[in-house]
């Protein structure tokens, strides 16, 4: 998200893409892994989202103010005189229009989410996103209005007028867009098409979570599973191995009899990306979206050159997985079930202790402030019918609290989850406790990284307090699964996203049929199909179409990336670095009030250079070293060392399970 937008309202509020839906969606709004399950019986914990409007009326009545408030601001593009005064008072009109832009939208989305069945919440989802158009086509004039100014006129104004203070950073992102930037009329052609332009991933969205009649089968256990997203996460990880290749044969080959619309559907979303970047005069796709946080281009092509560099270190996670699971075949059905078995239960309160405590190097009044904010009210935690798959954290509403949707199965994953949650959630309250709200809102690049931090530092508590090798087992397995699902995979996932719209810009037509085969040759170098590592049925390589994330404009890297930081700043935070500690935490404060790729290099992290990514192959071995030694020792019939482990604490009070 361009954080000028809101500041000086050039394109405002009509951006291209949230992490966690397919539709045009004010953030930051995170997205984690499709933490999700069947529906299951128990007390629901649902969201408030009266503390944002009291019912439906007056919702609506908020949209039609915004609207409203939007005539003379688009009413001023002829009559507008510069000056610093004038600047100001316009960009605070847009800014409040903004805020009450994103609540009146967050409100429609995260209501709509609960039961993507219900036509009257979608329908109010449709009415945000054409809000959001024209509050685009309204304030289309003002990003040519403050070039045509200049720079050096703007930072005067910036020095004589206090009241741009809080704007300054986003009127310069505007002055750097410049070359980017059309003329007010082509800027209001491109706001008013933006909903139209956005068809391929409301489509998308639709077809997979509501429209595809998803099979259902029976598993070993006799009991009957629908294999839509929920279901296929949860059952990808059954211990018996024949119900999970029987969910994953059904499950993809009904991907494959919609290969043709969903890659019609990516097709015409990546189309629409090199659209834009052409129209906005850049190089290529990737080049506009890395433009829009001003990320270098060494950061994506040090990750890919990185990880492919990588590669053994993952084929030899695959070999030990399959030595642990006691397969000699082993095949991408195999990636899910946990390594070892827990009889450990991790349901909301056990999953809020260990976030408290994986915090608690942050200090006494961070974990205060999370310990409350999970409290109640601010979450959507079980799976249902209707429901959106996954897990995400929406933030866009300054002077509220932030709301977390999850699918919570009581397993440690789902605690993983919690945790990487409402580490964007903490995220977000510190920025917005110290910045003003022009600039709380901050980049993905840094979003991931604090979610995911949490997420190591829990394991490492974890791991502190494991007192048998099967206990460590599962946890170092799981870290293990972690840095190959956000860290290779995800890599895995930009370079395909890279190859599709590499194909659409050197003039080739994708279709589903193009796309399988674009994905099957980067997921075999990845799973070594060709040297033998692992075997993945045909029907597999369909998977292209089950990731949502494709359609969110090259955003999958940056999971990749936050999980190199995140090893960085997890293990210094270990150490009792509290410098590094310090300097994390002040980038976290510090929102969007600069650029996030400078964020993380103040606290001494170059993402450009290659040491993070081998940080984290570095730590994957050792953690696999760690796991040998323990099946040899099993395997030898030698005794477990005696080790000192650390008891958890129950920081926030809650019951224990």
């Amino acid at each position: 998200m361009k954080q000028q937008l809101l500041s000086c309202a050039a394109l405002a509020l009509a951006w291209a893409g949230p992490v966690a839906l397919a539709d045009p969606m004010p953030g930051p709004m995170w997205d984690h892994h499709a933490d999700a399950g069947a529906e299951a019986e128990r007390e629901p914990v649902e969201w408030d989202l009266t503390r944002l409007y009291a019912d439906v009326e007056a919702w609506d009545a908020a949209r039609l103010d915004v609207l409203e408030r939007l005539g003379p601001i688009g009413e001023m593009a002829d009559t507008f005189e510069p000056s610093a005064a004038a600047l100001a008072d316009l960009s605070q009109q847009t800014s409040d229009i903004g805020r009450e832009a994103l609540r009146v939208s967050s409100y429609a989305f995260m209501d709509s989410d609960t039961d993507l069945r219900n036509g009257d919440k979608l329908a109010r989802r449709g009415q945000a996103q054409a809000m959001f158009a024209a509050y685009g086509e309204a304030t289309a004039w003002i990003s040519p209005m403050v070039q045509a100014v200049g720079e050096k006129q703007i930072e005067t104004w910036i020095a004589e007028e206090p009241r741009l203070a809080k704007h300054a950073f986003g009127l310069r992102e505007t002055l750097r867009s410049t070359p980017h930037t059309l003329s007010p009329e082509g800027e209001s052609l491109m706001a008013a098409a933006s909903v139209a332009l956005g068809g391929a991933q409301r489509i998308y969205t639709q077809l997979k979570n509501s429209d595809i009649p998803w099979p259902t089968i029976t598993l070993s256990t006799g009991e009957e599973l629908r294999l839509d997203a929920a279901g296929y996460v949860k059952g990808r990880a059954a211990e018996n191995r024949q119900d999970r290749i029987d969910v994953f044969n059904a499950y993809f080959e009904t991907y494959q009899q919609f290969e043709s619309s969903l890659g019609e559907a990516l097709g015409s979303h990546v189309q629409r990306q090199v659209f834009n970047a052409s129209q906005r005069n850049y190089a290529s796709a990737l080049e506009a979206a890395l433009s829009d946080d001003n990320i270098p281009r060494e950061v994506y092509d040090t990750l890919l050159s990185e990880v492919n560099a990588a590669l053994p270190t993952l084929h030899r996670y695959f070999k030990l997985r399959g030595r642990i699971l006691g397969v000699d075949d082993f095949a991408f059905h195999d990636i899910y079930p946990n390594l070892v078995e827990t009889d450990q239960v991790f349901d909301l309160n056990k999953s809020a202790q260990i976030a408290a405590l994986a915090s608690e190097p942050f200090g006494d009044e961070y974990v205060q402030n999370l310990c409350l904010a999970t409290s109640g009210g601010w979450s959507h935690a079980y799976p249902s019918q209707g429901k959106r798959s996954g897990a995400y954290m929406s933030g866009s509403v300054y002077d509220v609290g932030p709301y977390v949707l999850l699918n919570h199965q009581d397993t440690y994953d789902s605690a993983s989850t919690f945790i990487h949650e409402w580490g964007h959630a903490m995220h977000t309250i510190l920025a917005n406790d110290a910045q003003p709200f022009e600039t709380a809102r901050y980049s993905i690049f840094i979003a991931e990284t604090a979610a995911i931090t949490k997420e190591v530092l829990a394991q490492e508590k974890m791991l502190d307090a494991a007192t048998t090798d099967e206990e460590r087992l599962f946890f170092l397995g799981y870290a293990l699964e972690q840095m190959r699902g956000t860290y290779f995979r995800q890599t895995q996932f930009a370079e395909f996203e890279a190859a599709i719209h590499d194909a659409v810009e050197n003039g080739e037509s994708l279709t589903g049929t193009r796309m399988t085969e674009l994905y099957t040759d980067i997921f075999n170098r990845y799973y070594g199909v060709e040297e033998g590592v692992t075997v993945v049925p045909e029907s597999y390589n369909l998977e292209w179409a089950y990731i949502p994330h494709f359609f969110y404009d090259f955003y999958v890297y940056q999971y990749s990336t936050s999980l190199a930081a995140a090893v960085y700043y997890a293990d210094k935070i270990r150490e009792g670095d509290e410098e590094t500690t310090q300097a994390y935490l002040e980038m976290l404060e510090a929102g969007g009030s600069a650029h996030p790729y400078d964020l993380k290099l103040a606290t001494g992290l170059d993402m450009a250079s290659p040491d993070p990514y081998r940080a984290v192959e570095a730590r994957m071995n050792r953690i696999m070293d760690e796991i040998e030694e323990i099946l040899d020792r099993r395997d030898s019939g030698e005794a477990a060392p005696t080790r000192a482990t650390v008891a958890l604490g129950n920081p926030c009070g809650v019951g224990d399970s």
